[in-house]
């Protein structure tokens, strides 16, 4: 096993299943694609964090992993701005699909990274962890966020081991920075706080 046991439970300690018709708390105020906007750079800036944690700790593996992971918030930036520039609805609908389908994806390369690190029994794995934990609930706000698709709610079901992931909608970009830093002070890691 690759997370020991409490590092797996830990990750997925909220237990909540992430419905695409959820709540619509802003980061900016101008809705969930602004949103995701603003806080692409904050969420690679944590990525980062969580880098320099792990250290010389990175395999080739890993750090292909996380080469998807940056391909994909470019993607999503992307995405989001071919969104919020195309006036036509069912561009618009398809666009909305996409994004869902990168988030998911991030999310999912997220808990490959934490897979291929292989940390059990590594003192490092609780920060990494919590870190992780940080920015996969802030996703999976923004995959709450999402415009419910014509054929009704999408029911999405982000899972770490098996075990839903919990979202939070972020109002701002600080109140992300603030649980993530919390995280890092936390675990004893206070130099990979976001400034």
């Amino acid at each position: 096993m690759d997370l020991t046991r409490r590092g797996f439970t830990k990750l997925c300690s909220t237990g909540l299943i992430v419905f695409a018709s959820g709540l619509t708390v802003f980061i900016t105020g101008c809705g969930v694609f602004s949103d995701i906007q603003t806080w692409v750079p904050v969420g690679l800036a944590a990525l980062q964090g969580i880098l320099t944690a792990l250290g010389p700790l990175v395999s080739p593996g890993a750090a292909q992993i996380v080469s998807l992971i940056k391909i994909g918030f470019a993607d999503l930036v992307a995405t989001v701005n071919a969104y919020t520039s195309d006036t036509n609805p069912a561009d618009k609908a398809t666009l909305v699909a996409k994004i869902r389908t990168i988030l998911n994806d991030i999310v999912k390369g997220f808990q490959d990274l934490l897979v291929a690190l292989n940390l059990a029994n590594n003192p490092i794995e609780v920060v990494v962890v919590d870190l992780a934990n940080v920015i996969l609930s802030a996703l999976a706000g923004f995959l709450s966020q999402l415009p419910v698709p014509a054929g009704g709610p999408v029911g999405v079901s982000l899972k770490k081991g098996g075990v839903p992931v919990g979202a939070k909608v972020y109002k701002h970009t600080s109140d992300f920075k603030r649980d993530f830093n919390a995280a890092c002070v936390k675990d004893g890691h206070p130099e990979l706080q976001l400034h």
